[in-house]
């Protein structure tokens, strides 16, 4: 007993002495060129947030375009929409489809919280994503699972999980351990898969969208950008990505912004030491939103920047749209154009200057900061780089599931 409690009193002045001697870094910057209030609040508070919208208390919702006047029924959360349809999610209850005009409500017989969902244009069917890591189609007309299957468990995930999208005939579900899974809308047969992560951990896909003649897709550790002839990637720890005119931007986890081509080829970097995003806004410049309570304004080419600070430390729900900032029950907008005033102007961020020395707008070269990632045309390469050929091709005539046992390295 005595020596049980002497360990238990050296264990316990142990960790009291590492936690005097342990110092977390925060982004502290030395000039701020002004401060930013909120425009305005929100019907209610924002009570979750997920990958294409914001859930409000009082059931309402928050979407890119803006608030959304329906209210979802009580307990559920926004998934994804079609019209007049939303796919929502509630806690130990039957996820739905709510039609918004008639208030109808269909229960869909799944086995699991749904995660991620697509409406497929032209049928009563959805593609799906669940708790556990299954995925498939599932007919609500009929109340029936048209096709269903289960990759690798998945303990964690990034709150951000992607919905699945269309190409033609195929539709593309990201899972939780970080694949893309392409199905046949009709059939619901599983014709390929595609690697875009291979971490332990939050592994999701968090961004998947088409820009130009590229797949581009990103989880927590690496980007990927699929065109007809090779596939291009990027290993980074990744907080956000976002897609700006023939841009995209990559926000990392060590407080680097990076500007790359649809290509992946990096253009440019812009370094703030400690700093943690965890949203971006943009207009006619980008605005990167930073968890101690500031927004770092900077210009497309990251060639200068300048930070202003917001009222409130980022410490729940953040939701950001192009031109908006939603927390908690508030919202800032960007003004741009013909609809803002000189006094607004004035008070909006603006990267003229450039900011002090310790926001250190430092350009570091990519390959000291990121490993660049591209295939080459041998052996199983060339395979892989044939098949994402036809991948693309399938956007005008690939519409029956390949029955070959071939697939993407690495993929089962």
């Amino acid at each position: 007993m005595i020596r049980s409690a002497l360990f238990a009193f050296l264990l316990g002045m142990f960790s009291l002495f590492n936690a005097g001697c342990s110092q977390k870094n925060y982004f502290e910057p030395e000039n701020i060129q002004g401060t930013v209030s909120y425009d305005g609040e929100l019907p209610a508070k924002i009570v979750e947030v997920g990958y294409e919208a914001a859930t409000l208390e009082n059931g309402q919702v928050v979407t890119k375009e803006g608030v959304q006047p329906y209210r979802l029924p009580k307990g559920y959360r926004y998934i994804a929409q079609h019209g007049s349809l939303v796919a929502a999610a509630g806690d130990c209850k039957p996820s739905i489809v709510y039609n918004t005009e008639t208030n109808e409500t269909i229960p869909l017989q799944l086995p699991r919280r749904l995660l991620a969902a697509l409406f497929i244009p032209g049928t009563e069917t959805i593609a799906f994503l669940l708790e556990g890591n299954s995925y498939g189609i599932y007919d609500y007309a009929e109340k029936k699972i048209v096709s269903k299957y289960a990759s690798d468990t998945a303990v964690t995930a990034d709150i951000r999980i992607a919905n699945p999208m269309m190409l033609e005939q195929l539709v593309l579900i990201p899972t939780l351990d970080g694949k893309l899974v392409i199905v046949n809308k009709t059939t619901g047969e599983k014709v390929r898969e595609i690697i875009v992560g291979k971490g332990e951990e939050f592994n999701n896909v968090i961004f998947l969208d088409v820009i130009g003649n590229r797949l581009v897709a990103a989880t927590p550790h690496r980007i990927i950008s699929v065109s007809p002839k090779l596939m291009d990637a990027q290993s980074l720890e990744i907080s956000d990505v976002i897609f700006v005119s023939d841009g995209i931007y990559i926000l990392a986890k060590d407080g680097t912004i990076y500007h790359c081509d649809t290509d992946l080829k990096i253009l440019n970097t812009l370094k703030f030491p400690f700093a943690h995003f965890v949203g971006a806004i943009y207009g006619e410049f980008i605005y990167v939103i930073e968890r101690e309570g500031y927004v770092i304004a900077t210009d497309p080419l990251l060639s200068t920047s300048n930070i202003f600070e917001i009222p409130d430390r980022i410490d729940d729900w953040l939701f950001t749209t192009e031109d908006a900032l939603y927390y908690k029950q508030y919202y800032f907008k960007l003004h741009t154009g013909a609809q803002e005033t000189s006094e607004e102007a004035a008070e909006r961020p603006s990267p003229e200057s450039a900011g002090g020395e310790e926001e250190n707008a430092t350009r570091e070269a990519a390959s000291e900061e990121s490993v660049s990632e591209k295939e080459e045309i041998t052996g199983e390469a060339k395979e892989e780089r044939s098949w994402f050929s036809e991948v693309w091709d399938a956007l005008k005539k690939m519409t029956e599931p390949d029955e070959s046992d071939d697939t993407v390295e690495g993929a089962r």
